[in-house]
Parts: structure tokens; C-alpha cells; sequence
């Protein structure tokens, strides 16, 4: 160890290619940060290379491994390239490395990586997201040290494995970067699945039972008093759940969450429903003096159609019928039509706007 030196490439030619064997552990998954777009794991890489300066006989001398810290000898500067803080060396000074008889140096370094990874929020919260942890050396090209795996298109492996509460592991695999490359990599791929139960029962399934709610402003009578504040407080429960959601996911463009166009359009269904009982609370406490229009009239003759009171059938008695029915309509008569025109056109666009927020997410 006199003559040796841990700033030069451990090869007694240095022409020779180094290579870097490598292999990742997963050990928990930490977070996955949808608005900062990054994934955090503990984790640690098995490396592995042969250092030609540290060999001998183990038959003469008995010896069969030997420890070094790893700032004693020569390690690769192997670093994180998709991380979302600045380069930093793998392990530390009180890790470890072993050395067998024939040169092979064992390196395990351990740690928390945070890596950049670009969330798809289309189809929160059934979203699957593919994460990468590419790793490089920074310094070296690819003829002088060649980082690769031990098998190509192997899955990570596991090391005392925690089970995140909101993501599962769908799939996993590595790969290393193409021949004509100058630089050499390894990438290895995680595939995630969100679990969607606290977002079904926390978020979803509250605003879909607000949207059925809200129906019942056209149920509430127009003397009760309570329909314009029953109104805007299904209105404002919309914005509450989707100022929730907003703060859950990235500030994106390019990519609107379903979730968030549900809202969107439950609450321009609100908007239409104050503006309806606005207008419907004006019809109800029109003077009786005024004549109601045919337009008017048009809406009470299919909301009685529809309910099946009258029938206008043509008949002997069809004439006299109609010159009861006109005689009969008044404004209370208008604004029970509205209420029932409105419920039924709401609970279609209800039904309407769920069906398609399904369909999207299978």
C-alpha cells in the first residue's frame, strides 16, 4: 500500500477499461412528491470492480478479505444524475469496502436519493407514474470506466423492504445506456401505482354525493326561504374540495387531472343552479295580475305532460281541455314547472358527467 494511490484508475494499463458492475436496492419508498415532481427512497447501490493494484496470494498470506474506508482507496465517482439536489459522493468517510484476493472491491453505499420524476396527474388518484434513477460516471468516459449491470434488464432488487401506504410496485426494471454513447449509465426503473382508496373515500365519493345534494335545491319549496343559501353553500363546498385538490397536485399545463374537470364542471353546474333559483325565486313572486306567455305556458304544458295530470291527446272534449288548461296557469304554476324541469335536466347532466369520469379512469 506504500506506492499506492487512490486519484488514479486502479489498472496497471491506462488504457484498459474499468468496469463498474452495479446493482440497486430498494428499501422504502418515502415520498412521492406530485407538486415538487420528485421521488425520495432509501436506498443503496451494489457496486462492484476490480482493482488491480490490491491483489495478492491468499495461500502465502492466509488473508482472505480485507476492509479499507473508502476514502483509503480508488472508488468510481458514480453520481445520481436525475437528482433534484446538487452532485454529492456516494457513502461516506466511515463506509467500508471490501477487497478479496483477486483485486474485487465490494462497495455498498447507503442512502436517501431524491430524484426528478415527471408525474402524469391525468388520471389522479388511479394514476401509475414511472420513476428512473439514472446514475453516471461524471468524470469518466465510457472507455475508461464503463459502469453496466451484471444482468441487463434485471429488476431491483430488495433490502428489508417497507411498504408505502400510498404507492405499490408494479413493475421494476434496469437498463444501461446504448454502445454509441460516450458516456456511461445505468438507469433503473421503478413503476408505480397510486392506491386510490383515501382519495375514493376522502374525496370522490364526497364530491359525488354533493353533486346529488345539489339537486335538491329544485326540491326545497320557493316560500321555504332556504333556496338561494342552500344553493351557494353547495357552491362553496365544490371550491372547498377542489382548492383540496389543487394544493395535491403539480402546476402543470400540460396536463389536467380529470378530478379537477369534474369540479370544474360541478361547479358551472352550481353557477347555472343559483342563476336557475335566482330566476326561478323572481317567477314565483310575480304579481298574479300579469299574463303568462306562451313561452311559459310551453313549460308548464310538458312539466304536466311529463307527470302525466292532463293529457291533450286530441279528443272530443280536446277543445275544452285547452281553454281549462290556459285558464288554470298561473305564476305558481310557472315556477313548480322550472323546478321540475330543472331537476330532471341536472340529474341527466349529473348522471352524464359521472358515466364519462368513470369511463375516462378504467
Amino acid at each position: 500500500m506504500a506506492d499506492y494511490s487512490n486519484k488514479i484508475r486502479p489498472v496497471y494499463d491506462q488504457d484498459e477499461t474499468i468496469y463498474i458492475y452495479t446493482t440497486f436496492y430498494l428499501s422504502s419508498i418515502v415520498e412521492v412528491d406530485a407538486v415538487q415532481q420528485r421521488l425520495v427512497t432509501t436506498a443503496h447501490l451494489g457496486i462492484s470492480w476490480t482493482d488491480e493494484l490490491l491483489q495478492w496470494d491468499e495461500s502465502s498470506t492466509g488473508i482472505e478479505r480485507l476492509y479499507f474506508k473508502q476514502k483509503d482507496i480508488w472508488t468510481p465517482d458514480v453520481v445520481l444524475m436525475n437528482g433534484v439536489k446538487k452532485f454529492e459522493e456516494l457513502g461516506g468517510e466511515f463506509y467500508y469496502v471490501e477487497v478479496i484476493p483477486d483485486g474485487t472491491v465490494y462497495w455498498y453505499p447507503y442512502q436517501i436519493f431524491e430524484s426528478k420524476c415527471d408525474i402524469d396527474i391525468t388520471y389522479f388518484p388511479f394514476d401509475t407514474q414511472i420513476c428512473n434513477f439514472v446514475f453516471v460516471s461524471w468524470s469518466f468516459l465510457k472507455s475508461e470506466l464503463n459502469i453496466t449491470l451484471y444482468e441487463e434488464n434485471a429488476p431491483i432488487e430488495y433490502y428489508d423492504y417497507v411498504q408505502n401506504s400510498v404507492w405499490d410496485i408494479v413493475h421494476s426494471t434496469s437498463q444501461t445506456s446504448p454502445e454509441y454513447e460516450a458516456d456511461a449509465k445505468v438507469t433503473f426503473t421503478l413503476t408505480l401505482r397510486r392506491k386510490p382508496q383515501y382519495y375514493v373515500m376522502n374525496l370522490i365519493l364526497p364530491v359525488v354525493l354533493l353533486g346529488v345534494i345539489s339537486l335538491l335545491v329544485f326540491v326545497i319549496p320557493a316560500d321555504a326561504g332556504e333556496k338561494m343559501s342552500f344553493a351557494v353553500t353547495v357552491f362553496l363546498a365544490f371550491a372547498v374540495f377542489l382548492s383540496i385538490i389543487s394544493m395535491q397536485l403539480p402546476v402543470n399545463s400540460e396536463k389536467t387531472s380529470m378530478l379537477g374537470v369534474y369540479l370544474i364542471f360541478q361547479m358551472t353546474l352550481g353557477v347555472g343552479t343559483i342563476i336557475l333559483s335566482s330566476f326561478q325565486l323572481r317567477i314565483h313572486y310575480r304579481k298574479s295580475e300579469r299574463k303568462v306567455g306562451k313561452f311559459y305556458r310551453g313549460i308548464v304544458t310538458m312539466e304536466r305532460f311529463l307527470r302525466c295530470k292532463i293529457c291533450l291527446k286530441s279528443s272530443p272534449q280536446g277543445k275544452s281541455n285547452r281553454q281549462s288548461f290556459q285558464q288554470d296557469v298561473n305564476w305558481d304554476d310557472v315556477s313548480s314547472a322550472l323546478d321540475f324541469s330543472c331537476f330532471w335536466v341536472m340529474l341527466l347532466l349529473e348522471v352524464a358527467a359521472i358515466i364519462i369520469f368513470v369511463l375516462h379512469l378504467i
